[in-house]
């Protein structure tokens, strides 16, 4: 074998550690796939939970088969969580040095535990109740006009987390500071929470049904 053919073969030569290098990278990216997956999930349920609440309102009578949707939709969230964080825990373990240096993971990190937070209020508080009101007039019942503010600001927070999840798990990178990033979802979610609290009155009248 002359000494070309001896250098080919020897560039050819089987690397381990640039084949579990490749590998990594590999399954590492269809990981971010399904973590987007969960995402999309997420904010989707969020998404048709708010849009059935807001449907039941408008007639004032939340009915069984809205409470269904919503339940279905709430169903999707905790799967969107769950793919969330199991993935997000496996990105994270595959180079941790990087995450922890970036701004953008660190902020969504926060955005999600926000969302776990408020989820798990919804699903204490707020599930329940809507339960207990099927078929009734809303306006009528004390209880739930006494939960007004926390529904509308628990799904004013749900709605604009999960959409500050999805955009930073769409982006590569940020060029801003964790407190800059965290800042602004905090304006966000005052401007959010505020607009919700206005909007209350007029979406549900305290009033009793005659």
């Amino acid at each position: 074998m002359d000494r070309a053919s001896a250098s080919g073969a020897e560039g050819r030569r089987f690397d381990p550690c640039q084949a579990h290098i490749w590998y990594t990278n590999y399954v590492i990216a269809y990981i971010i796939i399904f973590h987007l997956v969960g995402v999309i999930l997420g904010a989707g349920g969020a998404v048709l939970s708010d849009a059935m609440f807001f449907s039941s309102i408008r007639d004032r009578k939340l009915t069984k088969t809205e409470l269904r949707f919503m339940r279905m939709g709430s169903h999707f969230v905790w799967a969107g969580l769950a793919i969330l964080v199991t993935t997000g825990t496996i990105i994270f373990s595959s180079n941790p040095e990087f995450y922890m240096a970036s701004t953008k993971f660190l902020a969504k990190v926060t955005i999600v535990s926000l969302i776990i937070l408020n989820g798990i209020f919804i699903h204490i508080w707020h599930i329940p109740r809507f339960r207990r009101h099927a078929g009734h007039h809303l306006p009528s019942s004390d209880e739930f006009m006494r939960a007004r503010p926390y529904l509308m600001v628990s799904g004013a927070l749900s709605t604009t987390s999960w959409i500050w999840a999805f955009v930073l798990g769409s982006l590569s990178s940020l060029p801003f500071s964790y407190s800059l990033i965290m800042t602004a979802y905090g304006a966000n979610l005052i401007f959010a929470g505020v607009v919700a609290l206005l909007l209350m009155n007029h979406l549900i009248p305290h009033h009793r049904h005659t």
